[in-house]
């Protein structure tokens, strides 16, 4: 909440963030999906969780995706998918939220750092082959400010080492690059939100996906 001097010996408050604006435009829509989980009573995995992760598959044109408590459990159950684990690298980047490398101590592999282009803040694509090593499992790639890195060439990169790529999308869900959307451009994809977007869909929690060819075995949380 944001305090402005007296105007004519009034007090006036302008909020920050407006986050009942978001309710009110969709008032109807929540408040009969809320009766609805109220009167079915299954307030634990109840029919809403498939609904929603259909819904997110099909807007980022994915074919799987997972919903979980949170973006950090999302990326760690993606590490641990992998078989990331103790003795193994991971290259990201130390410019962003600290689960990105939080969750990689938390599999007991190596977060190694590559530093950030200073116009996008997003991961120097230039430099990640130099940080490449025999213990170099995935790439984590991190959006950042809505913007997504450059997948083309970070995709063709972990091609060449043959190294999958964890998009961690928690910025940049509804954003595209080449035609392809955010949390679909390579082999896992995570997204996690925390608060109201602008997007048509408004939920409070995160996502993670994967395209066809990827994993069975995938994370998400929304």
């Amino acid at each position: 909440m944001v305090h402005r001097p007296p105007l004519h010996g009034q007090r006036t408050h302008v909020e920050f963030i407006d986050i009942k604006e978001q309710y009110r435009r969709y008032k109807s829509e929540i408040d009969e999906r809320i009766q609805r989980v109220l009167t079915h009573g299954h307030f634990i995995m109840g029919p809403e969780v498939g609904e929603l992760e259909q819904a997110l598959a099909k807007y980022v044109r994915v074919k799987h995706c997972i919903t979980v408590s949170s973006g950090t459990a999302s990326l760690e159950i993606a590490l641990r998918a992998l078989g990331v684990g103790p003795g193994d690298e991971v290259i990201t980047v130390p410019f962003t939220w600290i689960s990105s490398a939080e969750v990689v101590g938390l599999v007991g592999a190596r977060p190694v750092f590559v530093d950030i282009e200073p116009a996008t803040y997003n991961i120097n694509v230039d430099r990640i082959e130099a940080a490449i090593t025999p213990r170099t499992k995935a790439l984590l790639p991190i959006s950042l400010f809505g913007q997504m890195p450059d997948y083309s060439r970070i995709n063709e990169i972990a091609a060449r080492h043959n190294l999958p790529v964890i998009e961690d999308a928690a910025q940049s869900f509804g954003a595209t690059q080449n035609g392809s959307w955010s949390c679909g451009v390579t082999a896992i994809g995570s997204a996690a939100h925390s608060a109201p977007t602008s997007r048509p869909i408004a939920y409070s929690a995160s996502t993670a996906t994967a395209p066809p060819a990827a994993l069975s075995s995938v994370s998400a949380s929304w």
